[in-house]
């Protein structure tokens, strides 16, 4: 005798199983058109065990047997409950029905195993035959299912076009449309993201933190098509600051995180003409656990008129503290910081990438950290080179600030490497520094190299965009 539970239809052996140590369910599909009963031989011993599991498959109205299939290493659920076979029939169950191939007939997913890390489950893929309602094992669909990183793919309903996700190590996601044309995959559209690792001191390039490199690829005309293009940096959202420079001076401040460098702004709200000051800034370094940030003050001209050096606590109430310093010669102030996370809306228009139509421009530092003054042309060029990409033309020159004496001067025509970066692989000035690279964010062109700086020729600094 079966008695219906909600919707389930569950076998009297949830209450005394038929056979000893044996577990029977049966649960009918959503649709109303099968039933669907499962033997498990033995339960499992441990809660995450996966056990062998025999599963028929019945005419919901005439209890018909349709077909009986077999997985080694299906999921018994070892804290269930009655009133709910979730685990059983559903997406990532052991059981689930799906339409993948668009035609009207519900297909079948079976729970067999788990990867060899054994953080995703494994399925095997059944598409029902059309002649009859029998499933056979879909090698292409299952296979799909095995490198989907989640342990199955997703169909698009309104088109039946399936979807998959690939992780590769920690760095890679690959995003692939398919449609499935008789019983065989067409890939129709991928995506591929992939971090590019930061240059390190002895390399020929100088690639900063945090861009991607990102591949489409498209079936047209039954030809595959590709391109690959560099884009970043990764942003991270604005933090909002509020609170007192040596207990007393009451600021605001936010920063955002673009990569290897911070932007954001500082306004001392009783002091000065209150209008923000804006930041440039670095972390100290991109451990988890280091959340120390170094921010500068750039006056308009190009100076550094401060420096916030600060680290934000790791418990409740968050604070972040530390030394604010005069960045202005024959000034040694030192003042505490003391901020804390305000709830304010930023202003959108100054966060995240600069528009491609205000990259060409002058920018200035004046009076740096070794006593010069540094100015940057930088023209956007209407030629693009035989890959397709933008060319930057770029002259920099460098004198020392109390006697004008020019240090260097370096002038190229390269391809951009992304929207907002440059990089220079054969410098002139001079070549035993290395290659460096300019990256472009609002209001600011920083120039660096694989290395930190530790000589008056090299064109490392935080240039100012000028009006």
């Amino acid at each position: 005798m079966r008695s219906l539970l909600t919707g389930v239809l569950l076998c009297t052996s949830l209450a005394a199983p038929v056979v000893a140590e044996a577990l029977s369910f049966a649960v009918n599909d959503p649709s109303g058109q099968y039933q669907v009963e499962v033997l498990f031989p033995q339960e499992p011993e441990t809660p995450y065990q996966l056990v062998p599991a025999l599963i028929t498959l019945r005419d919901h109205h005439t209890l018909e047997t349709l077909q009986q299939l077999r997985t080694p290493a299906g999921n018994l659920s070892t804290q269930r409950d009655d009133n709910s076979l979730m685990w059983l029939l559903g997406p990532y169950g052991l059981v689930n029905f799906i339409d993948f191939n668009n035609d009207g007939r519900l297909d079948l997913v079976i729970r067999n195993g788990s990867s060899e890390a054994g953080d995703q489950s494994r399925f095997d893929v059944y598409l029902q035959d059309g002649q009859k309602p029998q499933w056979v094992l879909n090698e292409a669909l299952t296979d799909l299912a095995t490198q989907s990183s989640s342990g199955l793919f997703t169909v698009n309903p309104t088109d039946g076009t399936l979807h998959s996700q690939t992780n590769s190590g920690c760095c890679q996601i690959t995003s692939t449309q398919w449609a499935l044309r008789d019983g065989q995959l067409i890939r129709l559209h991928a995506y591929t993201q992939e971090e590019v690792s930061p240059s390190t001191w002895n390399d020929t390039s100088s690639m900063p933190r945090g861009y991607m490199l990102r591949t489409t690829g498209e079936l047209k005309d039954g030809q595959w098509h590709e391109q690959t293009r560099l884009e970043g940096p990764v942003t991270e959202d604005p933090q909002m600051l509020r609170g007192l420079l040596n207990g007393k001076i009451p600021v605001e401040l936010w920063y955002q995180d673009q990569g290897a460098v911070l932007i954001g702004e500082v306004r001392y709200t009783k002091g000065g003409n209150g209008q923000p000051i804006k930041l440039l800034g670095f972390r100290d370094s991109f451990d988890e656990v280091d959340n120390t940030v170094v921010l500068l003050e750039i006056a308009d001209d190009g100076r550094k008129t401060g420096i916030w050096r600060m680290t934000r606590a790791t418990s409740e109430p968050y604070v972040y503290s530390g030394t604010w310093i005069s960045g202005t010669k024959g000034d040694a102030r030192e003042l505490a910081i003391s901020l804390h996370d305000e709830e304010r809306a930023p202003e959108m228009g100054k966060l995240y990438d600069v528009p491609r139509d205000q990259r060409s421009g002058h920018y200035q530092v004046r009076n740096d950290f070794l006593g010069r003054d540094g100015d940057l042309a930088l023209k956007i060029l209407p030629d693009r080179d035989a890959q397709g990409r933008e060319l930057a033309e770029v002259t920099v020159k460098l004198r020392d600030t109390a006697t004008s004496t020019e240090i260097v001067t370096e002038h190229h025509i390269v391809p951009m490497a992304a929207d907002n970066l440059i990089i220079v692989q054969t410098p002139q000035a001079p070549e035993k520094n290395g290659p460096y690279h300019i990256q472009l964010v609002k209001n600011f062109a920083v120039i660096a190299y694989n290395y930190a700086t530790d000589s008056q020729d090299m064109l490392t600094g935080v240039y100012r965009k000028q009006p």
